[in-house]
């Protein structure tokens, strides 16, 4: 019997979660009511509170885990660029976007600090670990404010300079433009 109750909290927690990267992506953390994510996950309103505490618990539930960066560290830092930029083109199938709903979330003075310290702790100290040379919370900065700009660039705004260029060109540039903030040893020049 617990095994099933055990079952059935997992999935409600999990549909909340669905729906709430969803709500999140399309409408900001400040535009989404717990209400609306509570009916799109078919799910009684209480039980969000019950499972996440918050709109902010959920927020943190929901979003920052999707920032895993295993798939950009599972390789040498010599091919750090090329692997990074491989991935940006991929498309995920995660159903909901994740830069939108970061976007979105910034704008908000109750998450924008959550967010700020989910992005530390999840990206820039993972990446920081493992670059080499002088200001590595520095360079892990810039390495992501690269990723995230080019994917806010591509995709969300569209520029032409860059939808316009042929796949392996962007790649390339890209690679290029993350690697050099990865081999540099943060020293002056």
């Amino acid at each position: 019997m617990q095994n099933a109750v055990t079952a059935i909290s997992e999935r409600t927690a999990e549909a909340i979660l669905v729906a709430a990267r969803k709500r999140f992506s399309s409408h900001g953390y400040d535009g989404t009511g717990l209400r609306a994510i509570a009916d799109l996950a078919g799910v009684n309103v209480a039980l969000i509170g019950r499972y996440f505490g918050s709109k902010q618990g959920l927020f943190l539930a929901a979003l920052p885990p999707t920032l895993d960066i295993s798939r950009l560290m599972g390789g040498p830092m010599s091919e750090f660029g090329a692997r990074a930029a491989n991935l940006m083109d991929m498309r995920s199938p995660r159903g909901f976007d994740p830069m939108l709903a970061l976007i979105r979330a910034a704008a908000s003075p109750v998450c924008a600090p959550a967010l700020k310290a989910a992005l530390d702790r999840q990206v820039i100290a993972p990446l920081a670990m493992r670059l080499d040379g002088r200001d590595t919370h520095v360079r892990a900065g810039m390495i992501l404010a690269t990723m995230a700009g080019y994917d806010l660039m591509m995709r969300v705004i569209g520029i032409e300079g860059l939808r316009g260029a042929a796949g392996a060109q962007r790649r390339n540039s890209l690679a290029a433009a993350l690697q050099h903030v990865v081999d540099s040893d943060g020293g002056p020049g």
